[in-house]
């Protein structure tokens, strides 16, 4: 099984004793425990340890884990701070993906900004609900940045932890095409 961690801030792991400063791919076997301590890089933030056991689904404020797939796991990491407050929740994306910001445009209802992210062609195709719903039931999106080739490659993940990949194709650096595709 291949796990996959990704931060919402800059920080090093120690993985089961060894520290490392990337954590993108790691091959463990499912049954494995695995301990993460996450130690993050700016110093307003707190350290703290997630608990893998058999690669079953993990939800709590700092860590969201979900099986993407048989051979691969995702660990999504969020920052600690000194202080805890409820907020309400957030939809989070990785923001430096094209992908990740057209969701975060239609999740905070600027359909609009995220439309002008589309071709011509692709905006020919469809309309403003259509983007919109396309997103609809949808809390989280991560990037595929284990994926190696041509193909942009991206997960859906709902509330409830079901995650579809998705892939989406760009021209003249707008999206062209978005695609589910098969977890198979």
């Amino acid at each position: 099984m291949e796990l996959h961690i990704q931060s919402e801030f800059d920080c090093v792991y120690l993985i089961n004793g060894e520290l490392t400063e990337r954590a993108d791919s790691l091959t463990m076997s499912e049954y494995d425990v695995a301990y993460i301590t996450v130690f993050p890089l700016d110093t307003s933030l707190l350290p703290y340890t997630v608990k893998l056991v058999n690669a079953d689904n993990v939800k709590n404020e700092f860590a969201l884990g979900i099986r993407l797939s048989s051979e691969h796991y995702l660990l999504v990491l969020s920052p600690r701070r000194p202080i805890v407050y409820k907020t309400s929740p957030q939809t989070v994306a990785c923001a430096t993906s094209r992908m990740g910001r057209l969701f975060s445009l239609v999740r905070s209802g600027d359909v609009s900004a995220a439309y002008a992210m589309l071709t011509d062609e692709l905006r020919a195709s469809i309309d403003k609900k259509t983007l919109e719903a396309f997103f609809d039931g949808y809390e989280r999106l991560v990037d595929c940045t284990w994926e190696q080739g041509d193909a942009h490659k991206f997960y859906l993940i709902t509330e409830s932890g079901v995650a579809r990949l998705h892939s989406y194709a760009l021209k003249n650096e707008f999206i062209d095409d978005i695609a589910e595709c098969d977890n198979a």
